[in-house]
């Protein structure tokens, strides 16, 4: 999924060198998103690289994060269809990943929102759902890791074909009841479209099957793992962690393990090839200072 903010185009060119280098055609069909006009010229370079290119409006307007839910609503053929953030960027085929017919999606980072929060909201959404505790990976602003049992981070997320577009239809109506009920997330308000799928869940009453977090590898689990399927590149994140990248965008891999230096340099492949296109490319040239960059707070 692509928003018209530049910094998404330039994710967009990494993500399709990584894309293109790492998922096997023979077992997916890679399409992008554009919310609103794609840019014409990456949608001609995207197109060079056998990727699809789809325009949609906003699908809950208020909440540009559940644009993620508009290719649920779309009816493939294909086994699951899963949508990712276009900062998370793939060194490894997740095919083995998706081998049941659950809801899939990897767990939340960090906390966000709280306990308190999703009792809270479970009590005005009329479900009559009972607060069922989990763990988010970390502390949230607040120390605290528990969090709703289905609470997800919604950097990927997978639904078997059974259930795509049944389950994206309730995921939008309860984003759109988020939306008009804004003020019960307190400061968490911007997580609509997460904690609208964990509703969903509970509308369904139907657990998510998580994901590795591996799947969904954010720079604070880095020195804590040996596998990676995806780097999961925020801009939130990268201010905190200015050591890991160099002045040429590619990332520092010492002090990892083997495997993580691996998927590093895998990555970093993948980054000078991909900031060559941007440097080209009219709709990303002029973008290519704040990508990777820690030192650019969005």
């Amino acid at each position: 999924m692509v928003d018209s903010h530049p910094r998404f185009l330039t994710e967009l060119v990494l993500w399709a060198h990584c894309v293109d280098k790492f998922i096997p055609k023979e077992n997916f069909a890679v399409v992008v998103y554009f919310v609103g006009d794609k840019q014409q010229s990456l949608g001609d370079w995207l197109s060079s690289k056998g990727i699809s290119c789809k325009t949609t409006k906003p699908v809950v307007p208020g909440s540009p994060h559940s644009n993620k839910i508009a290719p649920f609503l779309d009816e493939y053929t294909t086994d699951y269809t899963i949508v990712v953030d276009v900062d998370l960027f793939f060194v490894r085929d997740p095919s083995n990943l998706f081998n049941s017919s659950g809801l899939r999606a990897a767990p939340n980072n960090h906390c966000n929102p709280p306990e308190w929060i999703y009792k809270e909201i479970l009590t005005a959404s009329g479900l009559n759902r009972p607060y069922r505790p989990g763990l988010a990976l970390y502390r949230g602003q607040l120390g605290r890791r528990e969090t709703h049992i289905n609470n997800i981070s919604a950097g990927i997320v997978g639904l078997p074909r059974s259930k795509s577009r049944s389950f994206a239809c309730r995921w939008k109506q309860w984003a759109e009841w988020l939306v008009a009920n804004r003020s019960i997330l307190k400061e968490w308000a911007v997580h609509v479209d997460q904690v609208a799928f964990c509703l969903a869940t509970e509308d369904i009453q139907e657990d998510v099957e998580f994901l590795p977090p591996q799947v969904n590898t954010i720079l604070h689990s880095l020195g804590e793992i040996s596998t990676v399927y995806a780097f999961h590149l925020t801009s939130g994140h990268i201010p905190n962690f200015p050591h890991l990248f160099n002045s040429d965008k590619t990332m520092n891999s010492s002090g990892f393990s083997q495997g993580v230096i691996e998927a590093i340099e895998m990555l970093n492949g993948c980054i000078v090839e991909a900031v060559r296109d941007m440097s080209s490319l009219p709709a990303t040239r002029d973008h290519l200072v704040n990508f990777l960059n820690p030192q650019w707070i969005r």
